[in-house]
């Protein structure tokens, strides 16, 4: 048991800064953090745009910390909230033309990455680990519903 437990979380905790160190280093050259990256990526695939609590549920980001991205996304240009008279919340915040074009760099350099990951990874062993992992990651949220906050 005590095996796997190591093996799980060095694995877990290694792919989480390996993420976080690549969206860093990919950007980088954009003026971008790696904390855009996932935003981006969303609004880019929301053409329509999204508010902020399904930007939170989509980056899986609290609202202050996403609040935090959009406001520095804002002040660079690249996104706007889209200001709908009949609604006083919960507006679509959308990419500018610049935004879309970043947005589309990110989405490059996020395919490119994901190709270069998948060598050597079946289809069906792709299938299995994202099934595998959504049970592990489901599981685990609803025991630690059982922590007070």
């Amino acid at each position: 048991m005590e095996q796997r437990y190591e093996t799980f979380t060095l694995l877990v905790l290694n792919l989480s800064r390996c993420v976080q160190k690549i969206k860093n280093k990919e950007v980088e050259s954009l003026g971008l953090k790696g904390t855009h990256v996932q935003c981006l990526f969303t609004l880019f695939n929301s053409p329509t745009g999204a508010s902020l609590t399904s930007l939170c549920e989509a980056c899986g980001e609290d609202k202050g910390m996403m609040s935090r991205t959009l406001k520095e996304l804002t002040a660079k240009g690249l996104v706007y909230i889209d200001e709908q008279k009949n609604k006083k919340y919960r507006n679509p915040y959308k990419l500018t033309e610049l935004g879309a074009e970043s947005a589309k760099i990110v989405s490059e350099k996020v395919s490119r990455i994901l190709d270069l990951v998948a060598v050597g990874v079946t289809e069906e062993d792709r299938v299995k680990m994202y099934d595998t992992l959504s049970h592990i990651c489901n599981t685990l949220t609803e025991f630690c519903k059982s922590y007070k906050d």
